[in-house]
């Protein structure tokens, strides 16, 4: 393929080049050859000069299919980092001729071997749960960057041989809610339960072994995280989103928050802004959003209304 690309030519404006003790014309410097001249006589002042500028390269529609110049950046999600090499699959050498019969079939033993040799059973543990991991991501909307924490953790307990005896899933899950608690992202367990199609009770269990193995201290939930998430999905407007998050604040004060689970203290505010502000929403529609009973909604809207003395 005959290359398109046209010769530039830079000038500079200043006369330094000298001949025979005559000055010449300004130096032109060419940017395809890497050679500087003088622009009178045309006589090479500097060869093969090192160019500093952006790299500059006409791609034809065959270079786009061809993912052999590049690849995907360093990431811990990736169960290799992304840093690892494999043997390629064409059967040319560099000229581009073909290979012999024999060296096809050199190259297919080393091509075995080499995948074999990179079978051990952390990386195709690491490659399960990144799989799942990515997966999960889209449904859950949570940013690469906590999927990066995620997978730093689970790359921690895996060297610490707390995987051994649990299921995969179990914990790489564990690991992404507890990336999500430290990243300050609102989504509860029940949320990655339901998203990674496993039991509420089991991913509690491995999320507490995760926590003690790995001798994490997770903050609790901060209710007012999960007031704007709620509040959206039922249409509340934003003066209810920010009255239910003056009705949160005041119950700490007074103390009957304490111990509670932030997400049903995170509905019930809602729900009662939501009646103070006149809003058609219903109790069923808010505990349905939040994941929810709403025998807890009511319950706890009877506290409320009695502690903090609320008109409705």
């Amino acid at each position: 393929m005959i290359s398109n690309k046209k010769q530039k030519l830079v000038f500079e404006n200043k006369n330094a080049c000298t001949s025979n003790g005559i000055l010449h014309g300004p130096l032109i410097t060419d940017n395809v050859r890497g050679e500087v001249l003088c622009a009178s006589c045309g006589e090479v002042i500097t060869d093969r000069t090192e160019d500093f500028g952006f790299e500059q390269r006409s791609l034809g529609p065959e270079d786009y299919s061809n993912s052999t110049r590049t690849g995907l950046g360093s990431a811990l999600s990736i169960h290799d980092k992304g840093l690892s090499t494999i043997i390629g699959h064409s059967d040319k050498d560099a000229s581009g001729n073909s290979i012999s019969t024999y060296m096809k079939y050199t190259f297919n033993r080393l091509r075995t071997w080499d995948s074999r040799s990179k079978s051990s059973s952390a990386e195709r543990n690491l490659r399960s749960a990144f799989v799942i991991m990515g997966a999960i991501q889209p449904k859950l909307d949570v940013s690469d960057a906590v999927v990066e924490r995620a997978a730093y953790l689970y790359r921690k307990a895996l060297t610490k041989n707390i995987i051994r005896g649990r299921t995969i899933s179990g914990m790489i899950l564990s690991a992404l809610y507890v990336a999500c608690r430290e990243s300050g992202v609102p989504r509860t367990l029940q949320d990655i339960s339901n998203v990674g199609n496993v039991s509420f009770k089991g991913l509690s269990r491995h999320y507490r072994v995760f926590v003690k193995a790995l001798e994490l201290h997770v903050d609790s939930l901060n209710p007012s995280e999960f007031v704007s998430k709620i509040g959206t999905s039922v249409g509340l407007s934003e003066k209810a989103k920010r009255d239910a998050l003056d009705i949160i604040e005041k119950a700490k004060q007074k103390g009957i928050a304490d111990g509670k689970n932030p997400v049903s203290l995170a509905a019930t505010a809602l729900f009662l802004s939501a009646v103070l502000n006149e809003e058609k929403t219903t109790q069923d529609k808010i505990a349905q959003a939040s994941g929810i009973s709403s025998v807890t909604i009511r319950n706890i809207a009877k506290v409320f209304r009695k502690s903090l003395a609320l008109s409705k």
